[in-house]
């Protein structure tokens, strides 16, 4: 076997290695967003909650408002009613008297009904807070371990890569970067030999000028059945 040919399998065996640690690393991803997804349903019904509250609070502010003017007709209506002269003048001042009463009441209604919506969102608040810290303490440790598995499988990724830099350093460039197109799109074993005067990975003959060739000179060369590249062996 072509001794670049064998410092490419050394390569291959550490992109495998690497694969794998990546696929654990990748298997991580659906535990961490069931938490996520947990955590997310409360954490949402909370904001929405509160954003709830926000809105109400403005209400009950422009309605208080309304109130606050309501009244000051009501003065105004009573000292109009104060200064008649006439039993005409009273009669008006009393129908617009009890008309601004009436506003007066409804307004403090409004004010009343919106006070209630907003002390009942806060005690929903309040349940969907306790919530989440339930759900964040249920979680806490099952986050703390899948971090310290992330950290460790990192560490072991960043050990794998430095390994197979270094043994990628034998293999020619050229050789290499052939290679890298191929294993890239493929993710796994991507190098193998021919058997007698076929792929091995998928049994298609290889012409026998192309075969010569590969032994001749240790080249690479594409199967034109399952895309891998194939070496002449012993």
């Amino acid at each position: 076997m072509h001794p670049d040919v064998q410092s490419l399998l050394a390569v291959q065996v550490d992109d495998v290695e690497l694969y794998g640690l990546e696929d654990r690393l990748a298997s991580l991803a659906p535990r961490i967003a069931a938490l996520e997804k947990e955590r997310g349903k409360v954490a949402g019904q909370l904001d929405r909650a509160r954003a709830s509250i926000a809105a109400e609070e403005t209400r009950h502010r422009e309605v208080q408002v309304r109130v606050d003017a309501n009244k000051a007709l009501v003065e105004r209506s009573q000292r109009a009613y104060e200064s008649v002269t006439s039993p005409k003048e009273a009669n008006a001042a009393i129908v617009q008297l009890e008309q601004t009463k009436r506003m007066v009441d409804d307004s403090e209604r409004d004010a009343q009904q919106v006070q209630g919506r907003i002390n009942e969102l806060r005690h929903h608040v309040a349940d969907l807070e306790s919530s989440l810290a339930d759900v964040e303490n249920r979680q806490s440790a099952t986050r703390a371990e899948l971090d310290t598995e992330r950290k460790a499988i990192e560490g072991e990724i960043a050990t794998a890569q430095a390994k197979r830099d270094n043994t990628a350093k034998a293999v020619p460039r050229a050789m290499l970067s052939k290679y890298d197109r191929v294993r890239l799109r493929k993710r796994t074993e991507s190098v193998f030999p021919l058997r007698g005067a076929s792929c091995s990975a998928c049994d298609t003959a290889i012409p026998t000028q192309r075969r010569a060739s590969m032994a001749a000179t240790g080249a690479l060369e594409m199967c034109e059945g399952c895309g891998v590249l194939l070496y002449a062996g012993e």
